[in-house]
């Protein structure tokens, strides 16, 4: 069995508030998309949108958000539970790239990373999802998708071909308490 993540409110959380860099670059017409799907930096994106000038004040907001991320409490025991019992571990997540480092290295050792930016496609496009089975060689039936959108994180890998699970860490779930449902239905 392989166990997919989704990374942003569901394995990470911004301690203090969340500054949302990219909403400079995303005026009137503009869509977040290119921001999640092309792997340059916030430099290109700004000369393209003409807004080169905004870039110190982006990169300023980036740092201080890079900074305040951190695990839920529950990530760790849960990551090292499901290792224990031999399930394969990936993340998937809509992102832009200067987020990836970051999530590489709070969430190390993973068997699969999935990240929107490196590999041209959101979800909940079903190129996603593809490549997630094709970095864990799997199926689609062997893999369960956790995440916290009711879109991206579910209906997008059910309609896959992927199970799929929610964790609404706004109404207190947590993913101890998915945990001891999937280890109690045997993985």
């Amino acid at each position: 069995m392989n166990v997919v993540f989704d990374v942003f409110g569901t394995l990470l959380t911004f301690s203090g508030q969340r500054r949302n860099p990219y909403r400079h670059l995303m005026g009137r017409g503009k869509a977040r998309l290119p921001f999640l799907t092309r792997n340059v930096p916030v430099e290109i994106f700004a000369e393209e949108c003409g807004l080169p000038h905004l870039v110190p004040t982006i990169r300023r907001e980036l740092k201080a958000e890079l900074r305040a991320l951190r695990l839920f409490d529950d990530v760790a025991p849960t990551l090292q539970a499901l290792r224990a019992a031999g399930v394969r571990i990936g993340v998937c997540s809509n992102l832009a790239a200067e987020y990836g480092p970051a999530v590489r290295r709070l969430l190390p050792e993973l068997d699969a990373y999935v990240l929107s930016y490196e590999v041209g496609a959101v979800k909940p496009d079903p190129a996603i999802y593809q490549v997630v089975c094709e970095a864990l060689d799997c199926a689609p039936s062997d893999v369960l998708f956790v995440g916290d959108s009711r879109r991206a994180d579910v209906e997008g890998p059910r309609a896959f071909g992927m199970r799929a699970n929610i964790v609404n860490r706004l109404a207190g779930q947590t993913l101890a308490g998915w945990m001891v449902e999937f280890m109690r239905d045997g993985c």
